[in-house]
């Protein structure tokens, strides 16, 4: 089997739709990753002293 043919396969619809998981994987990363700074940024405002 040669490699241009094994990526003519992955360059589907089966590829297209692991690029989308991936991109929505990376933007949920994104996500997680600002809402703990958001919190961590509420938490140490509301701390006394």
């Amino acid at each position: 089997m040669e490699f241009s043919s094994l990526f003519n396969s992955f360059a589907g619809s089966w590829g297209d739709e692991i690029l989308v998981w991936a991109v929505a994987a990376v933007a949920g990363c994104i996500c997680i990753v600002a809402l703990v700074n958001v919190l961590d940024m509420f938490i140490d405002n509301n701390e006394p002293g």
